[in-house]
């Protein structure tokens, strides 16, 4: 379900936003989302009086609208979290149970005895998804892209507005706190980014650790190093363009630490031990095949 999930995101994000490039100023996302973040944009400017500000506050409007998202997406984390340790019992006998049937296999000797083992492993991967349902035990799942696939084209479309600006075109010639030119590149501005992010990173994986499912760990492994591409990914773009997405992207790391943090607090790992288990019996293990001969 992780990878399905994962798949799911990058084929909607590729659909929203394929066809689609700072420069164009026609079409149904410039129309739709980047026109709009333009306009949101000098409005705030025409109230605060500066460019800089009001890149921050654009910004943080935007990551306030997606939290309630974000936070959701940890409850229901933590939720599966404790349906994994209730499931647990189970899962390992499950465990246990194909094990086994490796061996079995392994020792067959003739086609249909190695068919009959594969069926026999199949019943018990599907006794494996019946439990993970039973618990509600599912870490990932298409509501936990959700807030991705919500914050996606909004807040590419103030990346867009950033890079190349038309009603707020003002911000091209502007300081922010008098030191950082938005217009042009900024050899400082990158190098925070890349700090902030990646402190943002560190503190996730240390406040909000992902639930790794037995069989998993090579996965969720490969899943933290994709992590910490991001920091070197935002540092790259924010040398590369001018010094407004720079900003853009500090101020939206520095809400996603505050975010992590309180979303910590609200919602905080479970600990094993402390997980009431249900009573469980290895031998009353119910296969979903022999339950539907039972109905």
């Amino acid at each position: 379900m992780k990878k399905l999930s994962l798949i799911v995101l990058s084929l909607s994000s590729m659909f929203i936003l394929s066809g689609c490039s700072p420069q164009d100023r026609d079409g149904w996302f410039y129309e739709t989302f980047t026109k709009p973040m333009d306009l949101l944009l000098k409005y705030i400017y025409d109230l605060v009086g500066s460019w800089g500000i009001a890149i921050v506050v654009i910004t943080l409007i935007m990551r306030i609208i997606v939290m309630p998202f974000m936070f959701k997406n940890y409850k229901q984390q933590r939720l599966a979290k404790i349906g994994q340790e209730k499931a647990k019992p189970e899962l390992d006998v499950i465990k246990v149970k194909l094990e086994e049937l490796k061996k079995e296999e392994v020792r067959a000797i003739t086609k249909e005895d190695k068919l009959k083992v594969r069926s026999q492993q199949m019943e018990l991967q599907k006794e494996q998804f019946a439990i993970m349902k039973k618990y509600n035990a599912n870490p990932m799942s298409l509501s936990g892209c959700l807030p991705l696939l919500i914050q996606a084209p909004f807040l590419t479309g103030i990346y867009f507005t950033l890079v190349n600006p038309l009603y707020s075109a003002g911000i091209v010639e502007s300081t922010f706190l008098g030191y950082f030119n938005l217009g042009t590149r900024s050899y400082v501005l990158p190098i925070i980014a890349f700090i902030v992010y990646a402190y943002q990173t560190k503190l996730n994986l240390k406040l909000m650790p992902t639930n790794v499912q037995p069989g998993q760990e090579a996965m969720a492994e490969q899943m933290k190093m994709i992590q910490w591409i991001t920091p070197v990914m935002i540092a790259m773009i924010s040398f590369i363009m001018a010094g407004a997405v720079a900003v853009y992207y500090i101020v939206g790391g520095i809400f996603l630490i505050g975010q992590t943090y309180l979303g910590y607090k609200l919602y905080p790992p479970i600990k094993p031990e402390k997980v009431e288990k249900t009573n469980f019996d290895s031998n009353k293990v119910t296969l979903v095949s022999n339950r539907k001969k039972k109905k």
